[in-house]
């Protein structure tokens, strides 16, 4: 009798407290909403949150109702960090990630999976012919009209990460021995034109099997895939501009540095699940001339996406002027790029802006197009943007 009295006391104990969890964390998410106890990062999605509706009157109360369920649903206590919980372990077992855009690869290295990267990586997206001789309609065009004004030109295109480092894809994923997109426009343009035309994909096989040359969490390379990536750069615009020597190769000393989790992590919004360990600084092994970088918004004001994002590099023992339309991975290029001119522009965009040109008189003209971006460009686009911006110009008497 006692023993069956000590079974049910033991029974009511067990029950009492599977009782109290239960109803504790049906309040815990209210405890947070409160008092704000989640201190996790928001992750990163690909949408704004809901806000508080405003009340508009009865007649739209459905909508009202709808709307404060949305908010709730995106603001529920410690989503932030059952979300980021969510993120980790779908990374951890099942290497998935919550965004389509991200694949997790082999030992954790991520790649950009959008911009059609699944059918370029097959070469199921190809150029036609016509569309090939539309690219080298629009490369003439801008090597043209530059030679007129005594300005020489170069069109250099950077591999992405995948086409680098196909062995760290995900094993499902198989690389297509057909030549890629810039392959294609390379080969086409060695037959019809003599257009500069610069591959760095080549440029970047060889830096790998020194060291490491892209960023393991982040779509962009690290600072020595970007100095290989100019050294190549400077050789090519050396056959032009004579006078002109690519850097060393060992002209620094790669020190790894920390560096906070890259642009694909935050994409996927899984900050604390993954660690990026291919970052270098440069570091020079003997003197160099000083490189200085101004942030002159003012100046180029209305281009890019971004007036901050324009700048311009400037080395007092260098002679000699280059323009440089580009994108995010020309960043990298200050330094390096700076150390053989006095005066380096760069303007994020792919469209010229035939009045700045002229208005610079550069020695140089380059434009930097990631593979992906330069696989989605229609040169027709741009060559008819090309064209109105000096049209625009002359309407307004510039």
């Amino acid at each position: 009798m006692k023993a069956e009295s000590c079974t049910k006391r033991l029974q009511a104990f067990w029950d009492t407290l599977t009782i109290t969890v239960f109803l504790g964390l049906l309040w815990v998410p209210t405890a947070d909403y409160f008092f704000k106890l989640d201190h996790a990062e928001q992750p990163t999605e690909n949408r704004a949150l809901a806000k508080w509706p405003v009340f508009k009157g009865l007649n739209q109360s459905r909508e009202f109702v709808a709307e404060v369920e949305n908010y709730f649903n995106d603001h529920f206590g410690f989503r932030k960090r059952l979300v980021r919980l969510n993120n980790h372990w779908r990374g951890e077992l099942f290497h998935d990630t919550t965004s389509p855009d991200v694949l997790v690869g082999r030992d954790q290295w991520l790649f950009y999976s959008g911009m059609s990267m699944p059918e370029n990586c097959t070469r199921q997206a190809a150029w036609t012919e016509q569309e090939l001789r539309d690219w080298c309609l629009l490369l003439e065009m801008r090597r043209d009209w530059l030679r007129v004004r005594g300005i020489r030109y170069l069109f250099v295109v950077p591999p992405d990460k995948h086409t680098v480092y196909p062995e760290r894809l995900p094993a499902w994923m198989q690389i297509s021995d057909k030549p890629t997109k810039i392959q294609q426009l390379v080969r086409h343009l060695e037959t019809h034109s003599n257009v500069p035309i610069l591959d760095l994909s080549q440029a970047l096989f060889e830096a790998k099997k020194i060291r490491v040359a892209y960023l393991k969490t982040d779509t962009h390379w690290n600072l020595f895939g970007a100095f290989m990536g100019c050294r190549a750069l400077t050789a090519a615009l050396a056959r032009q501009m004579p006078g002109l020597e690519p850097l060393p190769t060992d002209a620094y000393d790669w020190k790894p540095e920390p560096k906070p989790p890259g642009d694909l992590v935050k994409l996927m919004g899984a900050t604390g699940s993954y660690n990026e360990t291919e970052s270098v600084a440069a570091v020079p092994l003997k003197p160099l001339p000083e490189v200085e970088i101004i942030n002159d918004s003012g100046r180029f004001a209305s281009l890019g996406p971004s007036g901050a994002r324009n700048c311009v590099t400037r080395n007092k023992e260098a002679c000699g002027k280059a323009l440089v339309f580009h994108d995010s991975f020309a960043r990298r290029w200050h330094s390096f790029l700076g150390q053989h001119f006095n005066e380096v522009i760069y303007i994020w965009q792919y469209e010229w802006d035939r009045p700045v040109i002229e208005r610079e008189r550069p020695d140089v003209v380059i434009d930097e197009m990631l593979e992906r971006f330069f696989n989605q460009q229609d040169p027709l686009a741009l060559a008819r943007k090309d064209q109105s911006s000096e049209s625009q110009a002359t309407v307004s008497g510039l």
